[in-house]
């Protein structure tokens, strides 16, 4: 199978933006492939939305002419994957992810477990609205004061590097490298979405810059003894 070649991808992220927010965990268990468990914030579960500019993307063999961009976004549900990481949770279950280009949708199809899906992405300075069908997800950065920083929040969000996924009913991992992830306080107004029923927001995060990036292939998980 495609995905399970052993691939490395690099490219570039730019103008990344990571809006956090809450819903209640049996809105999301449906969804979770057994053998994953989602991670506790607070009692509910944490999505952590990627909305990212990806550039210079490629198979690390291939030539950087050859590149692609496109922008992501991707529902980013964390999980309890301490036991597989030697007892600290850093993982990631990609619930939904979304781009505006149908060729991205079926490669991504073929050699990734994004879930790519078509979607109609809106960015207008600081407004963002993202919308498939009659579900939307909105938001708007501004440039007040910076919110009171949430140390538990963003603790879990930027320690996040790496994604699980089943292949053929086999668990696998694939990491994520990036050789700085200073990721910084911004506020956010108006979010507001009805992808999730009970979705509650919890703060957002940007990156100033652009940050080299790659995604490894993916490697099948063995259950760590602690």
């Amino acid at each position: 199978m495609l995905k399970k070649l052993p691939i490395k991808y690099v490219g570039e992220l730019h103008q990344v933006r990571l809006i956090n927010f809450s819903v209640d965990k049996e809105e999301v268990l449906p969804y979770l492939p057994e053998g994953l468990e989602v991670r506790d914030y607070n009692g509910r579960a944490l999505i952590s939305m990627v909305n990212v500019k990806l550039r210079n993307m490629r198979p690390d063999f291939m030539p950087k002419a050859l590149h692609f961009d496109y922008q992501h976004i991707g529902f980013r549900l964390l999980i309890d994957d301490a036991l597989y990481s030697d007892g600290a949770a850093k993982g990631i279950f990609f619930l939904r992810s979304f781009t505006e280009k149908e060729l991205m949708v079926q490669g991504g199809s073929w050699f990734t477990n994004y879930k790519l899906e078509k979607a109609s992405i809106t960015n207008a300075g600081d407004t963002f609205e993202l919308r498939q069908g009659s579900s939307y997800l909105n938001y708007k950065l501004g440039d007040e004061a910076q919110p009171k920083a949430n140390p538990e929040l963003k603790e879990m969000v930027g320690a996040l590097d790496r994604a699980y996924s089943y292949i053929d009913k086999e668990l696998v991992r694939v990491r994520i490298m990036r050789e700085r992830w200073p990721i910084e306080w911004v506020t956010c107004t108006g979010f507001e979405t009805n992808f999730f029923q009970t979705a509650r927001f919890e703060g957002a995060f940007q990156v100033r810059g652009m940050i080299p990036y790659q995604w490894l292939p993916p490697k099948p998980v063995a259950t760590c003894v602690l």
